[in-house]
């Protein structure tokens, strides 16, 4: 056979394949993408900082634990509130008081996450088809001002939503940056240009974890 004929049957072959790996359907629900239909409710847990792994739904805290403050966030759960009402769609909303938050205990086995029965048993009894559950795992705030830092802000946010019918997590957003300078990875320009070039907050970075949330879970 014609080497040249051998190489246009070979090139054939090539460009079926990557049309076939282009077009192909997922071969399994884990390649779904898991949006959230309008038609469920949601009700909105404030946000918390767990203090032990006990108090997790999944994975361990660092060590050490950067802390967040009280007045941070109520500052949290009022960017959350407003994303979410920003949202044009028809959706029902239910956003929790913080006395509503249930009282998770460390148990036998403090060094695993347990939280997961006690917000299930508390979503099958709030009324909506799913509970969102925000965490802040990890807080270190900007240490300087925006035009220059010692130390960038870094945060850690975890978002749950957990169906109150099936009492499992349904859905999952993790979101973890420490914000680094354009001279250290060129890979980080989109993120500089929309931080207008500026460092930071930590409060500004657990915004777009928040944002990041609502894209993933389709809200």
């Amino acid at each position: 056979m014609r080497p040249a004929y051998m190489f246009r049957l070979a090139a054939i072959l090539c460009l079926c394949l990557a049309t076939f790996a282009c077009t192909r359907k997922p071969t399994s629900t884990a390649d779904m993408p898991r949006l959230l239909s309008p038609a469920y409710s949601v009700a909105v847990l404030p946000f918390i900082q767990p203090r032990s792994n006990a108090e997790l739904i999944m994975g361990q805290l660092p060590d050490p634990q950067g802390r967040i403050d009280g007045s941070h966030l109520a500052i949290l759960d009022n960017r959350l509130q407003t994303a979410l009402r920003e949202r044009k769609n028809s959706r029902r909303y239910e956003f929790l008081p913080s006395s509503a938050l249930p009282v998770i205990s460390a148990g036998h086995s403090s060094h695993q996450p347990q939280a997961l029965p006690v917000l299930a048993a508390f979503a099958a009894k709030c009324g909506a088809d799913y509970l969102l559950v925000p965490q802040v795992i990890d807080w270190h705030e900007r240490e300087g001002s925006r035009a220059g830092v010692t130390s960038p802000a870094h945060v850690k946010v975890e978002f749950y939503l957990i169906s109150a019918k099936h009492g499992t997590v349904a859905n999952r957003s993790v979101y973890e940056v420490e914000q680094t300078g354009l001279a250290d990875n060129l890979l980080n320009m989109g993120d500089f240009f929309r931080r207008k070039g500026g460092w930071v907050t930590a409060t500004e970075l657990a915004d777009e974890g928040i944002r990041k949330a609502i894209k993933d879970f389709g809200l």
